[in-house]
């Protein structure tokens, strides 16, 4: 595989790096042709630089690409937007008042597995660790779908479904199932 040269790009990652990032790697395909690049370092702490193939967890640009299927699927009538979620997801006994549209515009009240702030009293509920060094020395486990719902289950819900609006990961995490 060859690769352009872009020195433009490699700049432009270093000052990223030198604003304070660890480290940083970077892998474009575009009309000038494929080109991947790393500054700063693989590992706080060591010496080595991002490796060139290296992985990176995803996030939440997942969660675009959950809704879009959803919404293929509701276009082609497999799923109803209004429709309760514990039709489609029976094992988890979620609430039924929660539809699937709840889940998708994060009004469904459901615990977020990775915590909730309350700003109203200021408490902090855990859920897994997902920044610090907690996250640090436990980032290579990886969490089963059914194990993030049950444990945002096993917390209360942060408000009654379609009352309110909170940003949570669990309602994106077992489209389109588990």
């Amino acid at each position: 595989m060859s690769f352009t040269d872009r020195p433009e790009l490699q700049k432009t990652i270093q000052e990223i790096v030198d604003t304070g990032f660890v480290g940083l790697q970077l892998r474009l395909n575009d009309e000038q042709g494929e080109w991947v690049g790393s500054a700063g370092l693989s590992q706080l702490g060591e010496t080595a630089p991002p490796p060139l193939d290296g992985h990176v967890r995803i996030g939440s640009n997942t969660k675009t690409f959950t809704a879009t299927v959803v919404l293929q699927l509701v276009a082609e009538g497999k799923i109803e937007l209004d429709a309760p979620v514990l039709d489609y997801l029976p094992e988890f006994e979620l609430d039924q008042r929660i539809t699937v549209r709840m889940l998708l515009q994060h009004t469904s009240g459901v615990f977020n597995h990775t915590g909730e702030y309350f700003i109203e009293d200021g408490t902090f509920v855990p859920g897994i660790p997902w920044q610090g060094r907690e996250w640090v020395e436990g980032r290579f486990k990886a969490w089963s779908p059914e194990e993030l719902v049950r444990l945002a289950l096993s917390k209360p819900a942060r408000f009654e479904p379609g009352t309110d609006w909170s940003y949570s990961n669990t309602n994106y995490v077992c489209w389109p199932g588990c």
